[in-house]
């Protein structure tokens, strides 16, 4: 920040301790009070500025301290916390006007201080006061921009200026008053609204304006508006209906319950909306013969406020309404969120008849599935329950409506054509793979459809669309059909971009003729591409692979190498044994690394021997290698406690998981010390889950020490291994 920005701020922020002693009194304070930053620092703020305690202000300060709240101190009250001059001169404040916000410092869920803010609004409160007395003007026009001026503010501080005119002459004026409170929750302006709402109701501006700041106020004016119920004029009973409604006022329930009975058709839509917003189920059984009268203008808002409220026994009385005309897309909306099995018979039966639009019925139909997984994890038997009731004309209601659907209300037709069997369906799902809002709700259905759409995804494996290549390659691993194999490895071959996706898809389809193809990439300059082939290869398993992984740990390119160490190493070939070894001491370190990692799944002698040396001699990736390698082995406790010493921090970090998956008793005391000098976090906190995971009293003991750690990260980590190691103790 610049000396000009300094200059500028209006904000100034000290923080305290305790004990209310200044920690922090930044470079704003120093230019209010005139107070330097050494002098303040470590006195108490009641010391520096005794008027803080005269004024009872310390109070406010010790409140915050004992409660943890947050206090504000505004200027109309308060006028300041900290006595200083105006940073500008003023012609009616001899003392800076203060807005003053005073916060909780929270550490280890306790209140270690105070952090207080103090923003100088003299400017503003001095604007205001000016504006004040020009209300009181004999022009209109002057009201009118003074009241306009009040209103826009982002914040005042004498709300009680607006609301004195309210009652103005002008109506322009009292319209921008209520506007500028609707933004503002202060008590005397909401029951001065009130007062207007009663007598001034005819004008639909300010009555407006007014619910809108009644909706948001937590001032008790439940009792006025139970009144304006009943009042003469059908517009306020209206508009306290909708008051009540926005306030979600339960005690309000019997009184509207009971304005359902108004001759006005207007004031019962509203009390209708109100009863949906409460929620209350005591209003269900009214709101449902509403909605069976079938009278559209209150039954639609009834069958709406059936679903808010959320009362599912009535779903029964509303599949009847499905086929009116007018009510069945709420009807269908309602059923999707309140039915259960006995609605989808009536929902299906709608979508066979094609003059009911599909889609609100599939909407519901995707809703009861969704809400069944999620319940009871039973949404198939929501789809199941579809395929059983719906006929080919609904088949083809769904396809025809798909056609006609924007992107984005694709989705609940796609799920519920994707329950649906039939090669027009298939053929309908393959081509919505191009469309991205549904593409994976369109894979998901794929995989249960079986042998029928195979050549249609492999046709799309031509797509210029990669996103749909890529999800025509997923549909197709999923499936699992080895029809696919000669495709996949086409894929590969032929398209870079795509073979980490084809290699995925033919480790699930796990079909040996695609060996060849997979082995010619264990080379490939891109790790994710080779990563993926190396996990396809291991997960095909087949029986020619030995014979064909033996000569690549010697080939020439060490990419070839690394790969073909990682399966070697994977399937514990005993025939690749030395030559897994003697990659242990390539030339190049990827190929060590990948063959230490590997080591622990060999039979052989040697492995011990082999891992102590490159734990100790090799590079530092491969070090850290063979310290999570012997993890995997018995009786090496030593070597890893050693290497918990060691000047790499991932040496160190897997040497502790090791230790700790192998429950080393022997190694507490040494992780005891990682867990509480390592310099670097991630250290410490692999030295507290493997103390969680040995468990026994002094890893308890050095566990507990860090549960008060400044680094929240390792607090965490040490709070659950806390848990683990009492288990293990016990």
């Amino acid at each position: 920040m610049t000396e000009d920005d300094q200059a500028a701020s209006v904000f100034g922020v000290f923080t305290t301790d305790a004990e209310l002693r200044i920690k922090v009194w930044d470079n704003a304070l120093v230019r209010f009070t005139g107070v330097a930053a050494d002098e303040a620092r470590g006195q108490k703020i009641q010391a520096l500025f005794p008027e803080i305690v005269t004024r009872g202000l310390i109070e406010k300060l010790e409140n915050v301290l004992s409660k943890g709240t947050v206090e504000v101190l505004a200027p109309a009250f308060h006028r300041y916390l900290i006595p200083c001059p105006p940073q500008q001169p003023s012609k009616r404040f001899q003392h800076m006007r203060q807005r003053t916000t005073i916060a909780p410092v929270i550490e280890d869920q306790k209140v270690a201080g105070l952090i207080v803010t103090i923003e100088d609004v003299t400017v503003r409160v001095e604007t205001e006061r000016e504006l004040a007395e020009l209300l009181k003007s004999s022009n209109p026009e002057t009201r009118l921009r003074a009241t306009q001026t009040l209103a826009e503010a982002s914040e005042i501080d004498e709300e009680r200026e607006l609301v004195g005119v309210l009652g103005d002459a002008d109506w322009r004026v009292r319209q921008a008053a209520v506007q500028g409170l609707a933004k503002r929750s202060a008590p005397e302006a909401i029951h001065a609204l009130l007062d207007t709402m009663r007598e001034d109701h005819r004008n639909l501006a300010v009555l407006n304006s007014a619910l809108q700041v009644l909706t948001m106020v937590d001032v008790e004016t439940f009792p006025t508006l139970v009144e304006f119920l009943h009042h003469s004029d059908a517009d306020l009973r209206m508009q306290a209906a909708l008051a009540l409604g926005e306030q979600r006022e339960t005690r309000a329930v019997p009184a509207l319950l009971e304005t359902l009975k108004d001759p006005n058709i207007n004031v019962r839509y509203h009390v209708i909306e109100a009863l949906g917003k409460i929620r209350d189920p005591i209003a269900v059984e009214p709101l449902a013969a509403i909605a069976e009268s079938r009278e559209f203008f209150l039954a639609f808002p009834a069958i709406d406020a059936l679903r808010q409220i959320g009362e599912r026994s009535v779903a029964s009385r509303l599949s009847h309404l499905l086929a009116d005309e007018s009510l069945g897309e709420a009807t269908a909306e309602a059923l999707g969120e309140l039915g259960d099995v006995t609605v989808v018979a009536p929902l299906v039966n709608q979508l066979n008849d094609s003059k009911t639009s599909a889609l609100p019925i599939a909407s519901a139909l995707s809703s009861l599935y969704q809400r069944f997984d999620e319940e009871h994890r039973e949404g198939d038997y929501i789809a199941d329950l579809t395929r059983q009731s719906i006929q080919p004309s609904g088949v083809q209601h769904l396809l025809n409506e798909l056609a006609e659907v924007d992107s984005a209300n694709l989705r609940p037709l796609a799920i519920v054509i994707g329950w649906l069997r039939g090669p027009a369906v298939d053929q309908a799902l393959v081509r919505l793979l191009a469309e991205p809002t549904v593409r994976t709700e369109v894979v998901e259905a794929l995989t249960h459809h079986g042998e029928g759409v195979i050549q249609l995804l492999i046709d799309k494996l031509e797509s210029d669309d990669i996103e749909t290549q890529r999800a025509a390659i997923s549909a197709l691993g999923r499936l699992g059909y080895r029809r696919a194999t000669g495709a996949l490895t086409k894929v590969l071959k032929n398209s870079p971009r795509l073979r980490v996706e084809a290699a995925n898809a033919l480790a699930k389809i796990g079909d040996e003729t695609a060996l060849d193809a997979l082995l010619n990439l264990i080379g490939d300059p891109e790790g994710a591409t080779r990563q993926a082939v190396v996990g396809a290869l291991n997960s095909i398993g087949s029986a020619r692979m030995q014979e064909r992984i033996r000569p690549l740990l010697k080939n020439e390119k060490p990419l070839v190498r690394e790969s073909a160490a990682r399966i070697a190493g994977y399937f514990g070939y005993a025939d690749c044994a030395d030559l897994l070894i003697d990659c242990c001491s390539d030339e190049d370190e990827r190929v060590r690394k990948a063959a230490v990692e590997h080591l622990p799944f060999l039979e052989d002698d040697r492995i011990m021997e082999v891992l102590a040396d490159k734990l100790s001699t090799d590079t530092p990736k491969v070090r850290a290698a063979a310290a999570s390698a012997l993890g995997q082995i018995q009786g090496v406790d030593n070597m890893l406690v050693n290497a918990l010493n060691d000047n790499d921090p991932w040496v160190r970090y897997f040497a502790a998981h090791s230790l700790g998956r192998l429950e080393s008793s022997s190694s507490v005391s040494a992780l005891s010390r990682i867990a509480t000098e390592d310099p670097l976090n991630h250290v410490r906190i692999a030295a507290l889950e493997a103390l969680g995971q040995i468990g026994g009293n002094e890893a308890v003991e050095a566990i507990t020490s860090q549960l008060r750690s400044n680094d929240r990260d390792v607090s965490r980590v040490a709070e659950q291994a806390l848990e683990q190691a009492k288990t293990a103790t016990s």
